[in-house]
């Protein structure tokens, strides 16, 4: 729980499409804030991606200074005349009704094909006026290109992403020719930050590159545009010594975004009491351990979506960084730069 409710906080990266009892104390007493993300994974959400935009809308509307919303866009008809200008009056739309974002997901790179079957990147032309309308508006992209490098590699029961990929083999890479490797995808995604310099990214999920957080402060360093968000990669972290991550969050303060990828997909009234508890308990609890990595010196049993927990040394940050990496940042990203500033708490978030 937010122990200091005094102090703002922002979970940049959730799936929150409907509420609960537990989230509106979260938002309106306690004082986090979230940004709501829609992305084009149809497989892995039972309502449509306008269906969820209506759901993320109302979110916004029932807490209107305490929820921005991430909207997103179909890529697959990306050869079909027009597809550009289509995407842009729909964006134009979403932005109009409150979207301070934009997602796009690993289905470019990874799924979505042209006309002589080869995989679409994120660098192909035919989203430049996309990235050229946004860019104009100071609309920042959250992406998420490609997937954790474990997912090409041979099972590791070392790997933070062991237990998903060995539960979910579709989605383990390893040995695959049909599909390209990460460095085709990591590669993409560098020419077109390296080529929109006007456009503000975040790589979702650490960039991809999670495993290494030298590899990431290269591409910050890199790249002036470019940012990242936390959101399911602690378990990644805590793989890394805490001098090396502790220096890493110092060194670009600005430019990571706290976020989690929480998700709550069902109205409340389609899930079981037990579940409705369960869901509160997985995301307090999750914040709360967070917190404590990223604010404490102590010895840390760290929990995130997906993986066993490790015991590490908490990062023990500086009220500064702190502050940058769980509010400022994304809410100078996402629409609230003049929320008042206050020090953080030393624990609880």
């Amino acid at each position: 729980m937010i122990q200091d409710s005094s102090l703002p906080r922002f979970d940049a990266h959730t799936h929150l499409f409907h509420d609960r009892g537990f989230l509106k104390t979260l938002l309106e007493e306690e004082r986090l804030r979230v940004l709501i993300i829609n992305i084009t994974g149809e497989a892995l959400f039972e309502a449509p991606m306008e269906q969820r935009w209506e759901a993320m809308k109302a979110m916004k509307d029932r807490y209107p200074s305490r929820v921005a919303l991430c909207t997103t866009f179909d890529p697959s008809p990306v050869t079909e005349t027009g597809f550009a200008d289509h995407v842009i009056e729909r964006l134009r739309r979403h932005i109009e009704a409150g979207a301070t974002a934009v997602k796009v997901w690993k289905d470019i790179g990874l799924a979505v094909r042209d006309e002589e079957g080869r995989f679409v990147q994120i660098d192909d032309p035919r989203f430049e006026p996309i990235w050229g309308f946004l860019a104009d508006r100071d609309v920042p992209v959250i992406a998420h290109t490609g997937e954790p490098r474990a997912a090409w590699q041979p099972l590791d029961k070392e790997s933070p992403h062991y237990r998903f990929y060995s539960e979910n083999p579709t989605y383990h890479l390893h040995g695959r020719d049909d599909v390209p490797d990460w460095a085709t995808v990591m590669e993409a995604r560098d020419r077109w930050l390296e080529q929109n310099p006007d456009l503000t990214v975040v790589g979702a999920h650490l960039g991809s590159m999670a495993h290494d957080v030298d590899m990431v402060s290269d591409r910050l360093e890199r790249y002036d545009n470019f940012y990242v968000d936390t959101a399911e990669r602690f378990g990644d972290l805590v793989t890394q010594s805490s001098q090396k991550v502790r220096a890493f969050f110092e060194q670009h303060a600005d430019r990571i975004v706290y976020g989690t990828d929480v998700i709550v997909e069902h109205p409340a009234d389609r899930v079981s009491e037990a579940q409705r508890a369960q869901e509160k308990e997985a995301y307090e609890s999750m914040l709360a351990n967070h917190w404590d990595y990223l604010t404490s010196g102590d010895s840390i049993l760290v929990q995130d979506k997906l993986v066993d927990p490790v015991r590490v040394s908490g990062l023990n940050l500086p009220s500064s960084v702190v502050q940058a990496v769980c509010h400022d940042n994304a809410a100078k990203l996402y629409g609230w730069e003049n929320e008042p500033r206050s020090s953080p708490a030393r624990s609880g978030i």
